[in-house]
């Protein structure tokens, strides 16, 4: 089945179009990024939170741009991977740097994270569509006719469930190996001010 049968596929915003100066007639808002999206999909616990980046647009424009919610799957159309929309990511503006996937009832948002970033099939189809060309980027029209697998909903949902607890096991895993880390230097460093003195 194509996306497009499950799915609608949109660009973000160009910023270079909606982009205002700040004034009593702009809103700021938050700019989701590429550093947000590899952040959230590393297996590397994020220990320092990072200030958003942030975008004056005008105020009439607000209901027309696309913005972030629950339930939407971005992907990076330069590098190819996608991450299902949490409620951190909420009222961010989407730039044009990602295609913005709307599931249906029928697809679950996980589960399409994981099929295009793991699923060999759609890592196979995403490298043939960038061959041959001189700037690695999908076109939304190649997203739209991305073949995909699609279970019934409670398989999806097993294969979302597997992949979020290997995602948050990875995660603490890390986590508890730069924790190891931090106390062996210490430790070190507090036995060698011990021998010195």
């Amino acid at each position: 089945m194509q996306l497009e049968q499950c799915a609608s596929v949109t660009q973000g915003a160009f910023l270079n179009r909606i982009q205002t100066s700040p004034s009593s007639d702009a809103a700021r808002i938050p700019l989701y990024t590429i550093k947000e999206m590899n952040e959230w999909l590393s297996s590397e616990p994020n220990i320092v939170p990072e200030h958003s980046q942030d975008v004056f647009v005008s105020k009439d424009r607000m209901g027309l741009l696309p913005i972030a919610r629950e339930g939407l799957v971005l992907l990076s159309l330069t590098g190819q991977r996608a991450v299902a929309l949490r409620q951190e990511h909420v009222g961010k503006l989407i730039p044009s740097n990602f295609a913005i996937i709307e599931p249906s009832g029928v697809l679950h948002p996980d589960y399409l994270e994981w099929f295009i970033n793991e699923h060999p099939d759609s890592k196979k189809q995403l490298r043939v569509s960038t061959q041959g060309t001189s700037i690695s980027a999908l076109s939304i029209q190649m997203l739209r006719t991305l073949e995909i697998i699609l279970p019934p909903m409670n398989e999806q949902v097993k294969v979302s469930s597997v992949h979020r607890l290997l995602h948050r096991k990875n995660r603490l895993v890390q986590e508890r190996t730069i924790l190891e880390r931090h106390y062996a230097t210490q430790t070190i460093i507090k036995n060698l001010k011990e021998e010195n003195r």
